[in-house]
């Protein structure tokens, strides 16, 4: 992904972050692996991993994934 510049950049990359550390919080407080979270998914292990550590967005259709096995009601975003 380009960006105009550093602080579209910066400001995007704060926000992948944030929902990272949501994602992984959500997860291990229901005691789900990252491997559970992946086959409930559908997505791959390492794109979860990629996602938790903030090294890829996730997909808005993967975002709702991930939100309907964490969090239905969408309370924690």
């Amino acid at each position: 992904m380009e960006f105009l510049n550093k602080a579209e950049r910066d400001y995007v990359k704060s926000h992948v972050e944030r929902i990272a550390a949501k994602i992984r919080a959500a997860r291990k407080a229901q005691n789900i692996t990252q491997e559970k979270l992946a086959e409930l998914t559908g997505a791959s292990v390492s794109m979860v991993k990629s996602i938790e550590g903030s090294q890829r967005a996730p997909s808005l259709p993967m975002l709702f994934k991930i939100l309907y096995v964490l969090d239905r009601q969408a309370k924690i975003w």
